[in-house]
């Protein structure tokens, strides 16, 4: 009797301890295989995790696809629109497909739900100099730096920004700014190296 209800209690935690390796396993970064593969698994248990959609759209985007990206980070913002996280990773891939419009509104809605998220402002600064309106971008940049001055993609930023505007000195400056944070940097490696300027 003793050993049915220790296995019968085997039985009842066995799938609960499952789905804690499959969310751990969707919420890691250094495999994205697994993150994919943990994430699709969540979704097929449940389609209304909201932030399975996000962090799969997270991998698929560090993967380059970024069609894909969108689709999910679309359907958790369908499922929870006041997740400022899944705007700002929507906003950094409609970028990268050139959709910069898109681009500064994701970001835009990010930075109403969450005025304290620098890569919101980092990402709609980044939009707005892709898109060729750097001096709408600059204000955003400055703030993504005074939120977060760890934070070497928005000093690459601002300094690309500086350039388009023909501050070389602040460009420079910012350049630096990133490399001292992250010394490959490789924007900010090819800028320097473009301004003629020592990294």
């Amino acid at each position: 009797m003793i050993r049915r209800l220790f296995l019968a209690g085997n039985l009842i935690f066995a799938p609960a301890a499952a789905l804690a390796d499959t969310q751990q396993d969707c919420s890691q970064v250094e495999d994205l295989d697994l993150t994919l593969q943990a994430c699709s698994e969540m979704i097929g248990r449940d389609a209304n995790v909201a932030w399975a959609y996000n962090n799969r759209g997270f991998a698929n985007a560090r993967r380059g696809r970024h069609d894909r990206a969108v689709a999910d980070f679309i359907q958790a913002i369908q499922l929870n629109a006041d997740d400022p996280t899944a705007y700002v990773n929507l906003s950094s891939s409609y970028s990268s497909l050139g959709q910069f419009e898109r681009a500064v509104a994701a970001a835009s809605r990010a930075i109403e739900l969450d005025g304290g998220d620098a890569g919101a402002y980092n990402n709609r600064a980044w939009a707005y100099f892709k898109a060729g309106t750097a001096e709408k971008g600059l204000p955003d940049a400055l703030r993504a730096v005074e939120l977060d001055a760890g934070r070497a993609n928005a000093y690459d930023t601002l300094g690309h920004i500086y350039e388009t505007l023909g501050r070389r000195m602040e460009a420079v400056a910012s350049f630096r700014m990133a490399l001292q944070r992250n010394p490959n940097q490789p924007e900010s490696l090819a800028a320097m190296k473009r301004l003629g300027a020592p990294p």
